[in-house]
């Protein structure tokens, strides 16, 4: 895990490794081994590394033979020795490194060298005849990727403050997702003219222009899944062994887990067998989960290490939070936080659950329309779905409704992003309501999550590999009957299926999943009326961002 930057312009007056320097200064935390740049005449490209599959020290950026290509690099790709086997005939390797098997992938095959890959990942390739940047990121959205275009430069980084070295820190009044989420989804982020590679998306840029493009969106490479019940769990039961078994095979140091009592950390942990168990206990009864998460440590007769956060704590971390994340989210992420304060003493690395409950329909909310959809199925309704949807409005209206987090409801440009962008995933899965409300929130909430588990891992030199976001097994999930993911009102049904034979039978029949929230709202006494008063956090958390990054116009 590492982090990267760049920097490329035809005006001369730029000192590029001076600007590429102070970019990677500023978050030397995402790796902590080795820091170096390269430069060219008007251009530079440079990272912090922090080894993981490969220990050695290393000359970087990694180039190639004849110099021609030089990449930076930021993530693992669990398959690369099977991807290098394939090269070693062609190319003369001279590091174990994963990066320098994607550099020589891309000189032998191109962008598509990018489809090749399982695992997480956002880099930059240099090719310093064409004078051409290429930059990519990976299929899921784990590793990030920011770029900026200026009055006459181009540059990119990992995190969004490197690139106000080169761009001042405006607050983007256009960023209309976070209006509507509370947070920014898409390329937009809530800097101006900072903007986010998404998923599965990469970069083509010289010092004058740059043009996106895709390689990989799920809607494209869905595939045909026999309506065979048995053979789906098994197929399940099996990717989902083999997703873990790829993030822990090359890892050459001791890892942990973290388990919130939920089935997704815990069907990781039971197959993963990790080193270290950690969760995080608040001694309130709506928010106890202890039980839950010591079921799974004593199947694996593992200690468990439970950390115990206060208030004093979450006011101690809350600003530094902030910087870590870039972005004010209302998400609360800090009992991930505490988790890795805890866990950096122990680990390097970390296995999560993230990515489940989109792919294979684990929010209860989705019920809501699941229960709705039914009278479709009532004989006498066949010819009245017209009439249906004008009584309930169309599906994605009603999704919109349901994740809708602005203040004012009736916010008209609001309504219409979210009908416009909700729509269009809708309209991806022909009609598969469960596939399609996974499909949106795959793309725009689990982004955010993503974002904060990549930050805050990042902040500790810590790296965070989530066997559930496998592009196999998320292919799998998109491209299976919907049937087996939410079945007779039960959600999750065939991840729930395939984990009776690997967790505690307490945690699959559990109705009551919290995940790591935290009590924020009985610490401040903002739940006098027995309901979560998302705008004081909200506002809370949008003061720290402003505080620290002293966005104007914000």
């Amino acid at each position: 895990m590492c982090g990267i930057a760049g920097f490329i312009s035809d005006n001369r007056d730029y000192d590029v490794k001076k600007i590429v320097a102070s970019m990677l200064d500023v978050m030397k935390y995402r790796g902590p081994d080795q820091y170096a740049i390269k430069a060219w005449d008007g251009v530079a490209i440079g990272m912090v590394r922090l080894s993981i599959i490969d220990k050695h020290t290393h000359d970087i950026p990694y180039e190639d033979s004849s110099a021609r290509f030089a990449v930076v690099y930021n993530g693992e790709i669990y398959n690369h020795d099977t991807i290098r086997g394939s090269l070693l005939s062609k190319y003369d390797f001279k590091t174990d490194s994963d990066a320098e098997t994607a550099l020589y992938n891309y000189i032998d095959k191109g962008v598509e060298s990018f489809n090749d890959y399982n695992g997480m990942y956002a880099f930059a390739i240099y090719d310093a005849v064409e004078k051409t940047l290429c930059i990519v990121r990976d299929k899921t959205g784990e590793k990030p990727m920011y770029y900026a275009r200026g009055k006459d430069f181009f540059a990119f980084a990992s995190e969004m403050k490197a690139l106000l070295k080169v761009l001042p820190a405006e607050f983007n009044a256009e960023a209309i997702s976070y209006n509507a989420y509370e947070f920014t989804v898409g390329s937009e982020t809530l800097f101006k003219n900072i903007l986010s590679l998404e998923p599965g998306e990469y970069i083509n840029a010289n010092a004058n222009s740059f043009t996106k493009h895709e390689y990989w969106k799920l809607w494209n490479n869905l595939i045909e899944i026999p309506d065979d019940r048995k053979r789906i769990l098994k197929d399940l039961h099996d990717l989902v062994e083999d997703a873990i078994y790829l993030r822990t095979k090359n890892c050459v140091h001791q890892f942990g887990c973290f388990i919130s009592g939920g089935l997704d950390s815990a069907i990781t942990a039971c197959i993963a067998r990790p080193d270290y168990l950690y969760t995080v206990h608040y001694d309130y009864d709506d928010f106890d989960e202890l039980d839950y998460a010591k079921l799974v440590a004593s199947k694996l007769k593992k200690e468990l290490v439970v950390i115990r956060p206060g208030k004093e704590d979450f006011i101690r971390t809350k600003e530094a939070v902030a910087f870590h994340l870039d972005t004010p989210c209302t998400w609360t992420s800090f009992s991930l936080w505490m988790l890795l304060e805890r866990a950096c003493k122990d680990i390097k690395v970390v296995m999560t659950g993230d990515g489940a409950d989109e792919t294979f329909s684990g929010y209860y909310r989705y019920l809501l329309l699941y229960h709705d959809e039914q009278i479709k199925h009532v004989e006498a309704l066949n010819k009245y779905s017209y009439l249906i949807n004008k009584y309930y409005g169309s599906p994605a209206e009603r999704y919109a409704k349901l994740v809708n987090r602005c203040e004012n409801q009736f916010d008209k440009s609001v309504n219409a992003y979210l009908s416009e962008s909700i729509g269009y995933y809708f309209d991806k899965v022909n009609g598969d309501i469960v596939h399609a409300m996974g499909l949106n929130d795959f793309y725009s909430t689990m982004q955010v999550l993503l974002q904060m588990s990549d930050r805050l891992s990042m902040a500790f030199s810590i790296e965070n590999r989530s066997p559930f976001l496998d592009y196999r097994l998320v292919q799998y999930g998109f491209s299976m009957p919907s049937k087996y993911k939410i079945k007779d009102g039960v959600t999750k049904w065939a991840l729930k299926e395939i984990a009776k034979k690997i967790v505690p039978k307490e945690i699959i029949l559990r109705t009551d999943k919290r995940g790591f929230s935290a009590p924020v709202n009985k610490w401040f006494e903002w739940d006098k009326t027995g309901k979560y008063d998302r705008t004081a956090y909200k506002n809370m958390v949008y003061g720290d961002w402003k505080k620290i990054f002293k966005a104007k116009n914000a």
